[in-house]
């Protein structure tokens, strides 16, 4: 009973998060259920086999989407020795990734905001009878400087902790 509960759960947790990375990541539907698979499985691994099974997908179409995967750098495997299957799990340093994919985002968002404001301060300048609000840009510029700051913390510590798990992916 236990076991057939679990599988269940499973697949429902799969499909829940198979759709999160649709939706948020922009994955293909089997793609994204391979992640999620993977998630669930942890550094243990997951077999081609286990997931052409797991997922009910074709060995041609599983085989597709993990080259895609691999090709982003989304996932990777690992083999055990004198085992010749490939262990896939979810590629190392997936918060620092986050992290860093944040931090480029503002860093370009903070240098439009900043030309955003030296470019109304200017015209403020020539027309200070209607002028131009400003201070909008100098909060977000201020929200984006401690934002970053903080992040380029997190991203140093998350970088020492993930490292010992990059070991783990050829």
């Amino acid at each position: 009973m236990q076991a057939a509960k679990l599988k269940t759960q499973k697949k429902k947790l799969i499909e829940s998060l198979g759709v999160y990375f649709e939706q948020e990541k922009l994955v293909a539907p089997l793609a994204a259920r391979i992640l999620a698979t993977l998630i669930i499985n942890g550094s243990q691994g997951t077999t081609f086999e286990q997931l052409v099974t797991d997922l009910e997908a074709s060995k041609s179409t599983v085989c597709t989407h993990l080259n895609a995967l691999e090709a982003q750098q989304r996932i990777g495997y690992f083999t055990k020795c004198g085992d010749r299957k490939r262990y896939y799990t979810m590629a190392p340093g997936y918060v620092s990734r986050k992290i860093n994919t944040t931090l480029r985002l503002w860093y370009k968002e903070r240098e439009l905001q900043k030309q955003l404001l030296f470019y109304k301060q200017d015209y403020n300048k020539g027309n200070p009878e209607s002028p131009l609000t400003t201070s909008i840009h100098e909060n977000a510029i201020d929200f984006f400087n401690q934002s970053i700051h903080f992040f380029e913390e997190l991203a140093i510590k998350y970088q020492t902790k993930e490292q010992p798990h990059n070991t783990e992916i050829l």
